[in-house]
């Protein structure tokens, strides 16, 4: 699926909490109904970024996983 992206946090490399934390940062920047892509290579992003997601009001549109790098979009509420 193509997604208009407005964002992208490259979280690749960083360890919990890392990615949820510059997915926190990052969504501030976009406007509701925006779309962020947030990038990262850490494990834990499979559960902590749809939890924040949730947890926050925001959309995960999409996830999936490549060569290890896990891609989220999510749409700013």
């Amino acid at each position: 699926m193509e997604h208009q992206v407005t964002l992208t946090i490259d979280a690749k490399g960083k360890k919990c909490p890392m990615p949820v934390l510059l997915t926190s940062k990052g969504i501030k920047e976009i406007d509701a109904g925006q779309i962020m892509l947030v990038e990262a290579t850490d494990g834990g992003s499979k559960s902590d970024i749809p939890s924040w997601a949730k947890d926050t009001g925001n959309e995960l549109l999409e996830a999936s996983a490549e060569d290890g790098v896990y891609r989220y979009y999510i749409r700013k509420a």
